[in-house]
């Protein structure tokens, strides 16, 4: 029988059988796994918290037949205001879903790991508007994962002038010259391209005081969006309901 030692975020826990879960964790040395908790659904188990999502802890994990079990487990950390905060909890959940969604199993990766902890624990300390959150990490993602978009020039010419279009296939701003040769370019405003090239650069820790204008922030997110589209190839659920959740506050607080 193997043994597996790792620390792991937990991503996702379901249901298995009245008594037991099963948890999709991303390990730090193994990748993405998923894992059941025997007897994790009775109040007085040993594993009833470990698979809550979003914790950090150290498991030791053995495979057996059909899925790997978790034999023990140590709590490393444990985002509090996340499980408090619906407006935290969707952007975790945006998150979580974002790593799942772009990992295959057993895809270690140790970058991606350590921004996963980096970020959850941002959502859970600082006081960052949902959106401002969401369109960073995003675009801090599909940096790490080699989809950098060319935000302060030209991506086919260099030029750093009438940077007016973004193209996704193109990887990123486009000028007024090299338009044509982009079929999928969409005119950009200054103010959004230097807003973006501002939450990709900055650390958290600088958007705490970070508002962006409604009507900004819609073509941010569908800029956004096509990007990670055109070089993912994926679209994620829970990025709506966290905007959507940030809109009806928005909406309650000017009556």
């Amino acid at each position: 029988m193997r043994f597996l030692k790792t620390e792991a975020v937990v991503l996702k826990s379901n249901l298995i059988s009245e008594k037991d879960k099963i948890a999709t964790l991303f390990t730090k040395d193994y990748g993405k796994l998923q894992a059941v908790a025997k007897g994790a659904r009775r109040s007085k188990s040993r594993f009833v918290n470990a698979v809550r999502p979003f914790i950090v802890a150290n498991y030791v994990i053995f495979e057996g037949q059909n899925y790997y079990y978790i034999d023990q487990w140590e709590l490393v950390e444990n985002f509090e205001n996340i499980e408090r905060d619906l407006d935290r909890f969707a952007i975790a959940s945006y998150v979580t879903e974002t790593i799942m969604k772009v990992t295959e199993d057993k895809q270690k990766s140790e970058t991606l790991y350590f921004f996963l902890k980096h970020s959850l624990r941002a959502i859970n300390q600082l006081n960052i508007k949902p959106s401002v959150f969401l369109f960073a990490y995003t675009l801090k993602l599909v940096s790490l994962l080699g989809y950098m978009p060319v935000l302060d020039n030209c991506a086919l010419c260099g030029s750093k002038s009438n940077l007016q279009y973004f193209s996704p296939s193109c990887g990123g701003a486009v000028c007024k010259t090299c338009r044509s040769s982009c079929g999928d370019a969409v005119s950009i405003e200054d103010r959004v391209l230097k807003l973006m090239t501002y939450l990709l650069r900055s650390k958290y820790e600088r958007l705490e005081n970070i508002f962006i204008p409604r009507i900004i922030k819609i073509d941010m997110d569908r800029i956004i969006s096509e990007y990670v589209k055109f070089h993912i190839g994926v679209e994620f659920k829970s990025r709506g309901f966290a905007l959507e959740l940030e809109e009806e506050r928005r909406d309650k607080n000017d009556r």
